[in-house]
């Protein structure tokens, strides 16, 4: 943890596992709630530290294929020496085997699964009573076939690898909970088991945000939160997400929703198509449930055919479009039925954005115009604390550092600042460093790259 922060039975919440959890205090904008370390944890396999890599990747120049050409050894899947004391001897002596055993079972093909199952074992190996915990956690109905299947057969394959207290239905069980209840953790590049925070309950417009760092994840009143109010966060990034993929998403992991979009009685603000009333230039028109379009200014409900030629544009738009050019992207958004802050155009722009940073093909200008629409459709979209804001928010005041503009750097520093304390707390390392970058905006390059603790070398150009 980067700092102290309650535990979970600390915390101003109910401590019923049976129940939602809700707060038993009033909660203040940027509380932090309660952390937790994960019960187990484990990296996955190796990927490569640059780059992108697809198995048909032909370019020549591609980091990742280069990491992965750099050596065969690199892909083989270890058990890290200081793992050794967290699993079984015959796990650490068979590690290899088992691996291979596993491979061969959709539910334990990810590296950290089967390590934190293997982690998982020894902890019920010391305390039989550990699995009381495990079994009071569900799993995805759907994943049941294939979880025994795994369990079945790594029984057969290792039956020395599983504790003799459980049976194959409780190995399947606890193959299940890792599936649902793993939460990935970005600094370790694997995924953790909590208890506490996976009770949580999934909303696609939250309250609350969890925010990991190692082994350990923090959980952050996004808003004021009242007595007696469920604590909800966002665990599968479905904000920019449109009412069809989320439903896809949240079925296949398990979970259900209980905001507007997902219940059908408020608009799909990432569907945006602009009013096509002559008196009404500005207005938005989303879709309600899928089927009523209306509009958010002028409240005229679209007929079947208008709705008809709107959701053929964006069929074609989400199969056929490519993008290689500011030019074209303006073009595009001016000529279509579609508005820009529709979840195509927003996911166009931030690939159009990234490519140019690393292409360098675009004016500072043109960089700045579009991070401008890219902000104005994250505030439209997603209108509460989020961590992307920060990220854009930041790219925004490094665009007018380059600039020169540096009293504009400095708000867009403090509006990334102020987001950074709703959603990480006012003590975490990002919101520290965002107050630094406030009180003294960098008005360089070099000076940029200080701040944020990068090296900076002269010499290497690339």
């Amino acid at each position: 943890m980067e700092f102290d922060a309650p535990t979970f039975l600390e915390a101003p919440v109910s401590q019923d596992m049976s129940k939602p959890i809700v707060a038993t205090s009033a909660l203040t904008a940027g509380q932090v709630i309660f952390a937790e370390a994960a019960t187990v944890a484990s990296a996955g396999g190796m990927e490569p530290e640059q780059g992108f890599h697809e198995e048909d990747c032909e370019d020549e120049e591609c980091d990742g294929c280069a990491a992965i050409d750099e050596s065969d050894d690199a892909l083989e899947d270890v058990l890290d020496e200081s793992e050794h004391d967290e699993v079984s001897a015959y796990v650490v002596a068979h590690f290899s085997e088992l691996t291979a055993a596993c491979e061969s079972f959709e539910a334990l093909g990810a590296s950290e699964v089967r390590k934190n199952l293997f982690k998982v074992f020894h902890l019920i190996e010391v305390d039989a009573k550990a699995i009381d915990s495990f079994l009071s956690l569900d799993v995805v109905a759907d994943d049941v076939a294939a979880t025994l299947d795994a369990a079945t057969g790594l029984r057969d394959a290792h039956p020395s690898a599983i504790p003799t207290s459980l049976t194959t239905d409780q190995v399947a069980h606890l193959i299940g909970v890792l599936h649902k209840h793993s939460i990935p953790l970005e600094d370790i590049g694997g995924s953790g088991l909590f208890f506490f925070v996976s009770k949580l309950k999934h909303s696609c417009t939250p309250n609350a945000s969890y925010t990991d760092a190692g082994d350990a994840i923090w959980v952050t009143a996004i808003q004021p939160i009242a007595v007696g109010e469920q604590i909800t966060v966002d665990f599968f990034d479905t904000h920019y997400m449109c009412a069809a993929e989320r439903k896809q998403v949240l079925t296949e992991e398990g979970h259900a929703c209980a905001c507007g979009v997902c219940s059908g009685t408020a608009p799909d603000l990432t569907r945006g198509f602009k009013c096509q009333v002559p008196t009404c230039p500005t207005g938005i028109v989303h879709p309600t449930n899928s089927d009523v379009f209306a509009c958010t200014t002028c409240d005229t409900v679209w007929d079947a055919a208008t709705v008809a030629a709107a959701v053929k544009a964006e069929d074609t738009l989400l199969t056929e479009l490519e993008v290689d050019s500011v030019e074209q992207m303006l073009e595009l958004v001016q000529n279509s039925p579609l508005h820009p802050f529709h979840h195509i155009f927003y996911s166009a722009l931030a690939v159009l954005l990234e490519d140019s940073v690393a292409e360098q093909n675009m004016t500072e200008p043109q960089a700045l115009a579009l991070m401008t629409i890219q902000a104005d459709a994250l505030n439209y979209v997603v209108p509460f604390p989020h961590s992307e804001k920060v990220s854009v928010y930041d790219s925004i005041a490094q665009a007018h550092v380059e600039a020169g503009d540096i009293a504009k750097a400095t708000e867009a520093y403090a509006l990334a600042y102020q987001t950074c304390i709703n959603v990480f707390g006012p003590e975490s390392k990002t919101s520290v460093m965002f107050k630094g970058l406030v009180d003294n905006t960098p008005t360089n390059a070099a000076e940029i790259a200080a701040a944020y603790g990068f090296d900076v070398d002269d010499d290497d150009d690339e």
